[in-house]
């Protein structure tokens, strides 16, 4: 279950933009697409298939040309959306997005904003970024410079030079009703060719975390804006019980369409849940995501086996210990290294896995480093390929080893370790079986 500690370095780099000061407005018409592309225009039918949840989602591959790269350099890349409905008026949103002095406040990590230049609707702002560690090593203090464009209902972002040298996003927000209002983010950035040691000293060290940056940006920057206008709220799970969307047969087919056209997986970070331990409840947050494969149910069953991590992983899974129960459980203890090139953190993570049938299974932690961990896998049959629905919650403990507790000072850091880990391994899921 390394992949849960991949996510934990996303964390960091949600935050991760550093430069110095420009203050020189650049000319330029953004070409960013739209979160409603997919849906015809139509913010209702995007806010249909969020519902309660944050989605997020990728956009197909496409050229990209930014005024900060070289004459004529286009790089191929996907744009991620993620939306949430709040309850609030359309003109709180917009208030709140165009005062980019109070993103301080707003953004964990932000420490401040200064607005440098400004020209009507076009602003370039340095905003300081810190995550303080109890492992010096492990700190970030940049400061990343942005210009933004404001255009009717939508914020235009332009990275003019941090560690991701090149990057683009789009915030958008769309009156659904008089208290009602969905609100959209797309991002693109340039994840190989950091800059900076630390930055290009981590994705070197796991290039596989850049699968699952793009989400956990998104999810980032959305559960922000969320907690900003929603009211916290939690439910309550039974023993073995893991969190329902509830979703119909025509938003599982729009998810499978969705997938099917981006090779990417459609993901949902859900509500709080009250998940038993034991004679205990903890609070943690489930992400659930979906990903379409051409392939057969057949071909995908060994990919829900415990043993398969090492085969996915093969630099961070050192060694899988499985022992088989009965004829449905079984425990998996696995050895993991991961190494930062400064450091090489070593954890230890005892698992335990139901298989009801052979195209299913729910887990969950009994020991080790990760006290709270839940989830399960489920291959979905269709008449042509398989839906391959990942669900898992991960929460750092407050008496785990030190190198885990220190990731307890990130933000977020029980949402963005599920969600990456999904997205990493129905993508790495992906590679195998092109």
């Amino acid at each position: 279950m390394q992949i849960k500690k991949i996510i934990l370095v996303l964390m960091c780099m949600s935050g991760l933009y550093a430069s110095p000061s420009w203050a020189r407005l650049i000319q330029w018409q953004p070409q960013i697409p739209s979160a409603l592309d997919a849906f015809q225009g139509n913010p209702k039918a995007l806010a249909d298939l969020t519902g309660d949840q944050i989605i997020i989602f990728a956009h197909p591959t496409q050229n990209i040309n930014l005024p900060t790269m070289k004459y004529g350099q286009k790089i191929a890349g996907k744009y991620y959306s993620a939306a949430v409905v709040v309850p609030t008026q359309s003109k709180n949103v917009s208030r709140l997005l165009s005062n980019y002095s109070n993103y301080a406040g707003l953004f964990p990590t932000l420490k401040s904003a200064e607005v440098l230049e400004q020209n009507g609707a076009v602003s370039q702002v340095k905003y300081n970024i810190h995550i303080p560690t109890p492992i010096p090593v492990l700190n970030f203090k940049e400061n990343v410079v942005m210009q933004h464009q404001i255009q009717g209902n939508s914020i235009t972002s332009l990275v003019i030079d941090a560690p991701v040298p090149y990057g683009v996003g789009k915030l958008e927000w769309f009156e659904l009703s008089p208290n009602q209002t969905l609100i959209t983010v797309t991002q693109w950035g340039d994840l190989n060719h950091p800059k900076g040691f630390l930055f290009s000293k981590i994705l070197n060290a796991l290039p596989d975390a850049k699968l699952g940056i793009p989400a956990g940006t998104n999810g980032f920057l959305i559960e922000s804006l969320q907690r900003r206008f929603k009211t916290f709220s939690s439910e309550t799970l039974d023993h073995g019980q893991l969190p329902d969307l509830k979703l119909s047969a025509n938003q599982i087919e729009k998810i499978i369409l969705l997938s099917k056209t981006t090779k990417e997986p459609v993901s949902y970070i859900v509500t709080a849940q009250r998940v038993p331990f034991g004679q205990n409840h903890e609070l943690m947050r489930f992400s659930t995501s979906y990903q379409y494969y051409p392939h057969s149910p057949s071909n995908l069953q060994n990919w829900i086996n415990a043993a398969s991590f090492q085969s996915l992983f093969p630099k961070q899974v050192k060694e899988v210990q499985v022992q088989k129960l009965n004829q449905h459980l079984l425990d998996a203890n696995y050895k993991i290294s991961v190494g930062l090139g400064v450091i090489s953190i070593p954890f230890d993570f005892k698992m335990r896995f139901d298989y009801p049938d052979l195209l299913q299974n729910q887990y969950t932690a009994t020991g080790g480093d990760l006290k709270f961990v839940r989830g399960s896998m489920h291959i979905r049959p269709l008449q042509q390929g398989s839906l391959l629905q990942l669900t898992s919650a991960v929460k750092i403990h407050d008496k785990a080893p030190f190198l885990l507790r220190a990731m307890r000072s990130m933000p977020y850091h029980d949402i963005l370790p599920a969600l990456g880990a999904n997205t990493v391994l129905a993508l790495k899921i992906k590679e195998k079986l092109s």
